[in-house]
């Protein structure tokens, strides 16, 4: 936990501060069953004039599970906030989830991921929901 502030030299920018949070907590349920939750804060740029940056929070609840060994359930809820600083703009984005692992062998895993995200935006016609269908191969040594 902590205080995040940044001060512009031009002067057309207002300064960008607030309370930053910055963990994660995990439980293992069982040995097959792991909830974690996460809380991010992050101050990103921005190339919208007048627009200060972004300050964007997020929390994230995780629940996996695995069925097999290779075999490996993911469930994923997560909302966010995006503050536009020097602007009204004010965005509140929700994502919920459900993926799976398949472990072909330890350095090749098959990933699929099915996602519907939310975004909720002060800004007229910035609104939308998306469905998003991800396919992956890991590959790693």
């Amino acid at each position: 936990m902590g205080w995040l502030e940044r001060h512009y030299k031009d002067p057309t920018l207002s300064g960008l501060s607030g309370v930053t949070v910055d963990g994660s907590l995990t439980w293992i349920a069982s040995a097959l069953t792991t909830v974690k939750l996460t809380a991010t804060t992050r101050a990103d740029e921005s190339t919208v004039a007048g627009v200060s940056g972004v300050f964007t929070r997020e929390v994230a609840l995780q629940v996996d599970h695995a069925f097999r060994r290779w075999l490996i359930g993911t469930l994923k809820v997560v909302y966010g906030n995006d503050d536009y600083v020097g602007s009204p703009r004010d965005d509140n984005r929700t994502s919920v989830s459900a993926g799976i692992i398949y472990k072909l062998t330890r350095e090749m895993h098959l990933k699929s991921e099915l996602r519907r995200d939310w975004l909720r935006s002060s800004t007229p016609a910035s609104d939308y929901t998306a469905d998003v269908i991800l396919f992956g191969l890991r590959l790693q040594r």
